[in-house]
């Protein structure tokens, strides 16, 4: 596995110039959206960068329908899915540096000196970054949670010890936490686990357990899970590929056995609560809001379920299972509603639903439009506004924020196309933006 890239990788990045997966993006491939990577238009380029940087001041927009360019650079020059958007502050990697980072969003300024493992990073760590690729254990942005009264930010890397005589290098991976208040380490933790696979991620935090996947060379990886408190390992759950953490039950891809599963544990000990029928070979799991998970199958003739966390059960969601309704991409906007952009026989849908009980609000475009509005591109959504950009011949142009409670147009001119958003900042596939109204 190559997990390196070199240290003279330039820490943060002005602005990025490829497009990303945001919280909760599509693994179709392609956009951020998860459909296909039309690139983007000229349009988009003149109205989500700005000529002129406005001044940084934070002041709190809820939700945010305007959007003002900001200098510095709270990015992960790798891309939006790298960064974890926490309040005022920004968390991300010194890409290629082997360190996790903590960013002032007032300042643009990092906050500390950051941390990275006590071991000894691998000498080709780094050589990713010269095929501008990140190191494959800063892909994924870091988890996030708060333990014993400190936030963390919690990301893994590799270490390299150096053998002598006949006695070969041994290599573990190492979890890493930041005290995102002072900006350094709280937590340095070697798990020995040797570096292999490609597969080396955070995938969530729940109380005090680091929910980690790693390895899966030539097979499916394994999930850890570590106590934050005491850097202990308290379970771990081989061919089981965790996907998302939430309502302390981890969610992901079981391949025991050789049948491809969706599983649930528990966050803290790694019992399994429930287990789902079988999967098709390209199926994927997705968080639909915090009480419910989308199982999305890879195939235009329906198949797409939703299942209640607690117990696996299915729930009637309208547009689901639906025959050539293909559900691409669905963003909870952490408050009520849950919002899915799906492709039909008429084009695209975007629909707007209860996220607790999964009730259809409204519908934008497809077969039930009645109004001749087309939907917009999903991007993301923040309490109660959806983002997205207004599609021409198929190519992403023009941002615009709907109002999530009526699918109504609510802001023509926002300024910018958050892929990660919140009440202070938003972050594109350009750069990053304060809200400014």
């Amino acid at each position: 596995m190559r997990v390196g890239s070199s240290r003279g990788a330039a820490a943060l990045a002005v602005a990025l110039s490829v497009w990303v997966a945001g919280c909760g993006a599509g693994e179709k491939g392609g956009t951020p959206d998860g459909g296909k990577d039309t690139g983007p238009s000229r349009t988009a380029e003149k109205t989500t960068e700005p000529t002129e940087e406005q001044p940084r001041q934070l002041v709190a927009h809820d939700p945010p329908l305007m959007f003002g360019l900001a200098s510095g650079a709270p990015l992960n020059r790798f891309g939006v899915g790298a960064v974890a958007l926490d309040g005022r502050k920004a968390y991300t990697y010194a890409s290629g540096h082997g360190r996790i980072e903590v960013v002032d969003l007032a300042s643009g300024e990092s906050v500390g000196r950051g941390a990275g493992p006590k071991g000894t990073l691998p000498e080709t760590y780094g050589e990713d970054a010269l095929e501008k690729k990140a190191p494959v254990c800063e892909r994924k942005r870091p988890g996030v949670g708060t333990v014993g009264g400190k936030r963390l930010a919690v990301g893994v890397f590799p270490t390299v010890t150096k053998g002598t005589g006949t006695t070969a290098d041994t290599s573990t991976f190492e979890l890493v936490a930041v005290d995102t208040a002072s900006g350094l380490a709280a937590l340095q933790v070697p798990l020995d686990v040797p570096v292999s696979g490609d597969s080396c991620e955070v995938t969530g935090v729940s109380d005090s357990t680091a929910v980690l996947v790693l390895g899966g060379n030539l097979g499916p990886a394994t999930t850890y899970g570590i106590d934050l408190a005491t850097g202990r390992r308290v379970w771990d759950r081989p061919d089981f590929e965790a996907t998302l953490v939430q309502r302390g039950k981890v969610v992901g891809k079981d391949h025991a056995g050789g049948e491809k599963t969706a599983r649930a544990l528990d966050a803290a000990t790694g019992q399994e609560l429930w287990r789902s029928k079988g999967l098709t070979s390209g199926a994927t799991i997705r968080p639909f809001s915090p009480d419910l998970v989308h199982i999305a199958e890879d195939s235009a003739y329906g198949g797409d379920q939703v299942l209640g966390i607690a117990d696996g059960n299915p729930r009637e969601v309208e547009g689901f299972g639906r025959r050539l309704h293909q559900v691409e991409k669905c963003v909870y906007d952490e408050k009520a509603s849950t919002f899915c952009f799906a492709r039909t026989t008429k084009g695209g849908e975007l629909a707007g639903y209860d996220a607790v009980s999964g009730k259809l609000l409204w519908t934008v475009g497809g077969p039930s439009e009645q109004e001749g509005r087309e939907a917009p591109l999903l991007l993301t959504a923040f309490h109660g506004a959806v983002y997205g950009q207004l599609l021409s011949d198929g190519r992403p142009g023009d941002p615009i924020v709907l109002d999530g409670g009526t699918g109504k147009d609510r802001e023509l001119s926002p300024g910018a196309a958050p892929l990660l958003v919140n009440e202070y900042a938003a972050l594109t596939s350009r750069g990053w933006y304060t809200t400014t109204g």
